[in-house]
């Protein structure tokens, strides 16, 4: 366990990446879609449905980027921050989905010019796909990346002694130990 913990930083940041990819990737594909009678496919994408999914997801890459630079207090911060995301993707994918019906006929209506129960005749199959779930599951992910910065955020060594390595004893610059032949970055 002591393992994780040392890694907490970037369990945390590839735990919101994780649910940003999620989030985009149902963003990006049909959550449903109608085939017409004359062969044409009409299809209902999650950014047609539920429009703040690509941002909230892109904001969970935000915050998987800030996350490691940020102080002990800012973790917490952070950490508020994702949970409040991941309970808003949950929330905000599971009422766009209700919608996939509602959405389907509309792009029905517009593409034939019929609604109402004329429209049933130009429809030859009606589905539903699961992409939807990418969002509820980026949701959950970035919950549980928060649960984790929230848990672990104390643990995390603090960022000026890792930066320490960097600095030399007589002037404190970088560019001195280079000077000597040293790699700072080791």
């Amino acid at each position: 366990m002591s393992g994780l913990l040392a890694r907490g930083r970037l369990i945390a940041a590839l735990t919101l990446l994780l649910a940003a990819a999620l989030g985009l990737i149902a963003a990006t594909q049909p959550w449903g879609s109608a085939t017409l009678v004359d062969g044409r496919v009409l299809a209902a994408t999650g950014q047609e449905l539920a429009g703040a999914l690509t941002t909230m997801s892109l904001a969970c890459a935000v915050l998987a980027l800030v996350l490691p630079i940020a102080g002990r207090i800012w973790r917490y911060v952070l950490g508020v921050l994702a949970v409040l995301l991941g309970v808003g993707l949950i929330l905000h994918v599971s009422g766009a989905r209700a919608g996939v019906a509602s959405a389907l006929d509309a792009l029905v209506a517009e593409a034939t010019g019929l609604s109402g129960t004329a429209q049933g005749a130009e429809i030859a199959a009606r589905s539903i796909e699961g992409a939807a779930g990418f969002g509820i599951a980026a949701g959950c992910v970035a919950i549980v990346a928060a649960l984790w910065v929230l848990v672990t955020a104390h643990r995390w060594p603090p960022r000026a002694k890792r930066t320490a390595r960097y600095e030399r004893s007589g002037s404190g610059l970088a560019w001195d130990v280079m000077d000597d032949g040293e790699d700072p970055t080791r």
